[in-house]
């Protein structure tokens, strides 16, 4: 790597940072004042207000990310422009694809971070905010263990939960039933229980042993649909929101799903949502750079901010459709969310070879010739 990739790719990250933390600040701020109109629920206080926030920015971060690629390197390779620099670059004999490379490079770093941040920090920090969040808000606790431990009591049903796998599946589950006289009449014990419906859960490799006095009988089933198992707060403790899932989990779930012939179309909708993320931080950052080889004018910085931010909204809204439209009309969910950001990364690849086309003036002959 050359001295002047590395210069590159040094701009290319300064002017990321900048708008990375006022785009982030920008949108903490709007979820802030939501999380401020809980204030005096139940334990809920400003302090877990502004925990809540910190816990949640990775998610936010994981969505700026594209957009930033593109502003950040409208604004840093914006500022090399400004001083000449791209075209002392081009003048010497380096071709825009040639100085594409270090602007690759950056979006490269930037696509991995997301993928970091997807995979562990985002589920870690959801996990956090959504605890804190029901801890105060409905004083519901989980005791701390070896493992997760879970134990709950509504009426008279009392529930274990032993772990949870891939943030979604509750594993080693106990469900004890009790008669009028708070004594045992049912335990029913499951490998694993999976979310299928509204307040509905489906229980597998269960085995339930019923006690009638002194006699006891046991059966074995494959599948138990079961109906109340955990209140809604209870489910939010344990079971991460699925757009919070790194895509790991995201395919090891769908994969569980499919196995159970349950309906996958949303979390796959999900998947390619989330992954298409990475890709259009390589695209968007990409982008930059054909956006100002070849200018011939001085732009100033606002002028960079609108142009990206434009951009970047249109890019947006046009990824939220067709996500919408994969899941409310059941499209392929693969083709349907990622035919704009490879249309547009094949876009950001084919710009860097373009050539504009030079005018020539016409000469004339002198007058009387």
């Amino acid at each position: 790597m050359s001295l002047f990739d590395r210069y590159i790719m040094r701009n290319h990250a300064l002017g990321m940072i900048p708008v990375l933390l006022l785009l982030l600040a920008l949108f903490s701020f709007v979820a802030l004042t939501e999380e401020l109109e809980q204030v005096g629920e139940g334990r809920f206080t400003q302090l877990d207000a502004f925990l809540v926030i910190l816990f949640t920015a990775p998610r936010r971060i994981v969505d700026l990310l594209p957009v930033t690629a593109l502003m950040g390197g409208l604004m840093g390779l914006g500022a090399m422009a400004n001083h000449q620099e791209l075209i002392v670059a081009r003048a010497a004999g380096m071709s825009k694809a040639r100085m594409a490379r270090p602007v690759f490079l950056t979006a490269l770093l930037a696509a991995i971070a997301v993928i970091l941040l997807q995979s562990i920090v985002v589920p870690l920090g959801e996990r956090e905010a959504i605890q804190l969040r029901s801890k105060a808000l409905t004083e519901t606790t989980v005791a701390a263990g070896g493992s997760l431990q879970f134990w709950t009591r509504s009426g008279r049903q009392i529930v274990h939960v032993a772990d949870v796998r891939f943030n979604r599946i509750l594993t080693g589950v106990e469900i004890y039933d009790t008669d009028e006289d708070g004594r045992l009449s049912q335990l029913i014990e499951a490998g694993q229980a999976t979310i299928a419906g509204l307040d509905t859960w489906l229980l597998e490799d269960v085995r339930r042993t019923r006690l009638d006095g002194l006699s006891a009988s046991e059966e074995t089933l494959p599948r138990l649909s079961w109906t109340g198992l955990l209140s809604e707060e209870q489910a939010n403790i344990l079971i991460l929101p699925i757009e919070a899932l790194s895509l790991h989990d995201l395919v090891r779930y769908i994969r569980h799903l499919r196995a159970n012939e349950l309906d996958t179309h949303y979390f796959r909708v999900v998947f390619w949502q989330q992954f298409s993320i990475v890709i259009a931080v390589l695209a968007m950052g990409l982008l930059a750079l054909p956006l100002l080889v070849g200018s011939t004018r001085t732009v100033s910085a606002s002028q960079r901010i609108v142009l990206g931010g434009l951009i970047g909204i249109a890019f947006y809204l046009l990824q939220q459709v067709s996500g919408h439209l994969a899941g409310l009309f059941g499209l392929p969910p693969a083709l349907t969310i990622m035919t704009p950001v490879l249309l547009l990364l094949l876009i950001s690849v084919l710009a860097q070879f373009w050539r504009a086309p030079v005018r020539r003036r016409s000469l004339r002959s002198p007058a009387g010739s």
